[in-house]
């Protein structure tokens, strides 16, 4: 008699525990009671055929006496399964089953040293985090995966590749599941009845690893999808397919693409799914007019050729397939920076895939971009292009950012670089903007301009001047602003009055126009960030929840109309977590016109992290409410120099009371 993977994962718990019952048995097992009642009495007929002491059943009690002999016979019983089998065991056991799931747990299921089901952990973490998953371990929910619902189970399809082509996968199964084999067999005639009823065939090869994808797929349990890209692409699948298999809805997606990319398969994408790509194609094309600051001639004929190639592109990812990388060198040496740009532009394809876009398949899109851009007579070449290189931090980088784009639409921006990448991108560029001194043999390499990291109105028109007259060769007058002037009288002059010189000034400068000023010319962070506008909480169940939270102190002292939290929820919605401007803290704001009655600003603090799509915690809200451009932005540096010290925002993250962080916010509301 023989121990089976079952019988010996049985017996490997009792030898451990030496004294335990049927039903701690059913706890530990994914094994049912008739399962474990027939794999004892296999164990009595090896104990006995060995010539060991047999177990000592009473009731549902069992005892076993464990000696050296029966030690030395169980270690020689059974198979040793190979490192590739150890991992392809984990993924599995893991997919399908639902209780909590210790190391020990795969020490029986593996039959091996704690070391080597570590060794054996770690290799699957790595395996899962290339595909896009994490393995990981919580004492609430023992191991498990984490990752889009989709991904988990193309990362099972991926692992029953590898099963199927093993000599062994009958055992590695059965180590997994009980009396599987009749409804692997009822799951190959089910496809049949699919392919018979669309009239194609697959190879058997491919039919095979399908229905062991359903036999394993029809056990995982995912969590509810509630984005509505996965509805969509739920409900845009075959209906002939939800129909065949209506067991399996959580699979329907990634069954209905490895159905369609099987081998012999070729058919076109149903039209509402060609609609919704052409949707997402003309969303891209828009950001890509938006960062280059060009205009695209016969949108709908670049929208079509994008839509016919991400049709194969899906097809790729989905599947982990990948495109050849002959592209890579010609794309890199002529289409560097544009490369850069759609990149940045496929944003919205990223999210209807649910996942990344490998670069070799970005540089495919780039090369349809030149090429549309080539017949329509536009090099972006020609065109400056500048970066901005801020080392002081996320949030200020991209707020100078977003001041220098205004100030300069006519320039192409790529994306904000840290000073380590300088010399990366100082040859793609023609102007750097720097806030901090770069060395001398950048300067070689590029036009370098040094500007502050929160530039004053007075220090942007200085700027804007000075590049318009060296780069563009304009020198277009730009508008006096009323606090630009009142600044220099108060670095030259001591102003005793100024609300009475504030009024004089705004009547000459503005004497047959309207201009909505702040009465208390620029406020420091203490002065918008008091105690009534801070709030502290433990749980918050979500981001719009918490948002909404975070605004009710503007919305109490009517700084801000309900209209203004709506419209901050709706732009996360629109485009995605842009507000997260660094780990744990967002800055939720919009436009004035949005509904600002007074300038002000709200703090939130949350002990458990909220999450932001995209998987972005946060602890920290700052809800802004400017009236314009400029009267805020003494606040704002205040704010951002006081995020850019590590020891004071984790101050600020520990606060248990408004008390505990006022001190941290007047320290940084100094007059300079």
């Amino acid at each position: 008699m023989l121990l089976n993977e079952k019988s010996k994962r049985i017996l490997s718990v009792i030898m451990h525990e030496q004294n335990v019952t049927v039903e701690s048995l059913e706890l530990m097992l994914p094994y049912s009671r008739r399962t474990l009642e027939y794999e004892l009495d296999r164990i009595q007929e090896w104990l006995s055929d060995c010539g060991l002491s047999p177990l000592e059943l009473e009731g549902t009690s069992i005892r076993l006496h464990v000696t050296r002999e029966l030690t030395e016979r169980f270690e020689q019983a059974g198979v040793i399964w190979s490192e590739e089998e150890r991992e392809l065991l984990i993924v599995l056991f893991t997919l399908v089953n639902r209780e909590f799931l210790s190391a020990f747990h795969f020490q029986q299921l593996l039959d091996v040293s704690k070391f080597t089901v570590q060794e054996s952990l770690n290799a699957v973490k790595r395996s899962a985090a290339h595909f896009g998953l994490d393995f990981a371990y919580t004492r609430k929910i023992g191991y498990h995966f984490n990752g889009h619902p989709q991904t988990v189970t193309l990362y099972l399809f991926r692992t029953i590749e590898r099963l199927v082509i093993r000599s062994t996968k009958g055992r590695l199964i059965s180590a997994v599941l009980d009396d599987w084999e009749d409804e692997y067999h009822q799951l190959l005639s089910q496809i049949e009845s699919y392919e018979t009823t669309r009239q194609f065939q697959l190879v058997e090869s491919h039919r095979e690893k399908l229905a062991y994808f359903l036999l394993f797929g029809s056990r995982v349990e995912l969590l509810a999808s509630i984005d509505e890209e996965d509805v969509v692409m739920a409900e845009n699948t075959d209906e002939v397919l939800r129909a065949h298999f209506s067991q399996v809805p959580h699979l329907w997606v990634t069954l209905d693409l490895l159905m369609k990319s099987g081998p012999k398969i070729e058919e076109d994408m149903d039209e509402s799914t060609q609609y919704e790509l052409s949707s997402v194609m003309m969303e891209v094309i828009e950001r890509f007019e938006l960062l280059s600051c060009t205009y695209i001639i016969e949108r709908e004929a670049l929208c079509e050729k994008l839509v016919l190639h991400s049709k194969a592109t899906m097809q790729r990812v989905y599947t982990g397939l990948e495109a050849p990388e002959e592209l890579e060198r010609y794309v890199m040496k002529e289409h560097q920076v544009l490369n850069v740009l759609v990149e940045r532009s496929l944003e919205p394809f990223r999210n209807r895939l649910g996942k990344d876009v490998p670069a070799t398949e970005v540089m495919y899109y780039t090369l349809h971009f030149a090429a549309h851009l080539h017949q329509q007579g536009q090099h972006l070449d020609e065109q400056l292009k500048a970066i901005v290189v801020c080392p002081s931090g996320i949030s200020v980088s991209h707020m100078l950012d977003h001041i220098l784009k205004n100030q300069f639409p006519e320039i192409i921006f790529l994306p904000p670089i840290s000073q380590r990448d300088v010399a990366q991108y100082a040859q793609l560029v023609d102007l750097m903007f720097t806030t901090v001194p770069l060395p001398r043999d950048i300067h070689a390499l590029t036009n370098v301009t040094l500007v502050p990291a929160l530039p004053t109105r007075l220090e942007q028109i200085q700027l804007k001047r000075q590049v318009e007259q060296r780069f563009l060769k304009r020198g277009d007058r730009v508008a006096i602003q009323l606090e630009d002037v009142l600044q220099i009288v108060k670095q030259h002059a001591t102003v005793t009055n100024e609300r009475q010189l504030r009024q004089d000034l705004r009547t000459l400068l503005y004497a047959d126009t309207t201009q909505t000023v702040h009465q208390g010319g620029q406020p420091v962070l203490n002065e918008l960030i008091t105690q009534e506008n801070i709030q502290v909480f433990d749980h918050i169940d979500d981001w719009r929840t918490a948002i909404r939270l975070a605004s009710k102190p503007l919305e109490a002292n009517e700084s801000i109309m309900t209209s203004y939290i709506d419209t901050m929820i709706a732009n996360v919605e629109e485009h995605g977590p842009y507000i997260v401007l660094m780990p744990d803290v967002a800055i939720p704001h919009a436009r004035p016109e949005d509904g600002v009655h007074q300038l002000g600003m709200s703090v939130l603090k949350v002990e458990e992290p909220v999450v932001f799509p995209d998987d972005k915690p946060v602890r920290l809200f700052f809800v802004l409410a400017a009236i314009d451009q400029t009267t805020h932005l003494k606040a704002l540096a205040q704010l951002t120099e006081l995020l850019s010290n590590e020891e004071d925002l984790t101050k600020l993250l520990s606060a248990q009371t408004s008390d505990d962080m006022l001190p941290v916010i007047n320290k940084y509301s100094e007059e300079e």
